[in-house]
């Protein structure tokens, strides 16, 4: 019998500790909320403004999340920064300007902006075909 016992105190304390382990619903509900990824929508390459924007080109280089793109006007280049979350592009800020961008197909669409850039809400930029813009 004391043989018995001396084997299963190892178990018992094991035991202990994976039942002191065990998180309680406290612990659980202070834990922080999972973090969700969304893969990015690849939008590098050449889009060209419609509507209000027809005179405008955006050239989009990308990697992974990472965005860097020249927005065109009339030879004009400004130069913008930023990353994808998923379908949507958020430009760093330039100043105090902001704009976001969803993609969807072969549109980039204007969601939000700031400053100057709040007038362009709702325009968009359609993938160039054949490698250019015509206007």
């Amino acid at each position: 019998m004391r043989a018995m016992q001396s084997l299963a105190r190892p178990f018992v304390a094991l035991a202990a500790l994976l039942g002191a382990a065990t998180l309680s619903p406290a612990a659980l509900a202070a834990s922080p909320a999972p973090v969700t990824v969304r893969a990015p929508v690849m939008v590098a390459g050449l889009w060209c403004g419609a509507g209000l924007l027809r005179n405008y080109v955006l050239d989009i280089a990308q990697e992974y999340q990472r965005v860097e793109a020249k927005l065109i006007k009339r030879g004009r280049v400004h130069e913008l920064t930023g990353h994808m979350d998923g379908p949507i592009l958020r430009a760093d800020p330039q100043r105090d300007h902001t704009m976001e961008l969803l993609a969807e197909g072969d549109e980039l669409r204007i969601i939000d902006a700031s400053g100057i850039l709040a007038l362009a809400r709702g325009q968009f930029f359609t993938r160039a075909v054949g490698g250019s813009c015509t206007h």
